[in-house]
């Protein structure tokens, strides 16, 4: 899938439902949408995958009249699960990005996820834990921060990219 930060590979065993992400939508959820001048809205819709030239969005359709958002147009959006806890997505250009790494231990590399399906997530981007920037999840982008452990960089010479960060995360 393309995205701002360069063509990003699904590998490993999270892999999206639709293997197509044109116009390919995730789970319905009940969202709550932050937009940037911090109103909310409350839309329970999906998630409608975009690529190549169009961003993700989320639309619905309120007294008769369609509305529609994409990740620029927010500051967040969030749902709440059945353990009520927040899944927040954080708007990215093209998507938004949902933190999958919910244990409570630290991790140094942490996975987010396109859609806020938890229990199976598309893992997309990586962010190590003391960078500001979330990136997307490609070997060549992953490669200089496993540069320390051997076994990981053996796992990413085979281009298992999720075992590699799973090693760096022991």
């Amino acid at each position: 899938m393309r995205t701002p930060g360069g063509n990003v590979t699904f590998p490993g065993s999270y892999t999206p439902r639709a293997y197509n992400f044109n116009n390919a939508y995730s789970s319905k959820f009940t969202f709550f949408i932050v937009l940037k001048n911090d109103s909310t809205i409350v839309a329970n819709t999906k998630i409608k995958f975009r690529s190549n030239d169009k961003p993700s969005e989320l639309s619905w359709k309120e007294n008769g009249k369609k509305y529609s958002v994409t990740p620029n147009e927010t500051k967040e959006i969030y749902r709440i699960d059945v353990k009520r806890n927040k899944i927040r997505g954080i708007p990215q250009d093209s998507c938004w990005l949902f933190l999958i790494d919910t244990a409570k231990i630290e991790k140094k590399i942490k996975l987010y996820s396109m859609t806020s399906d938890i229990s199976s997530p598309t893992i997309s981007h990586f962010k190590l834990d003391k960078m500001d920037a979330i990136l997307p999840l490609q070997r060549s982008k992953l490669e200089p921060y496993v540069e320390g452990n051997e076994k990981a960089k053996k796992l990413l010479s085979k281009n298992q990219l999720l075992k590699a960060i799973e090693e760096f995360n022991r």
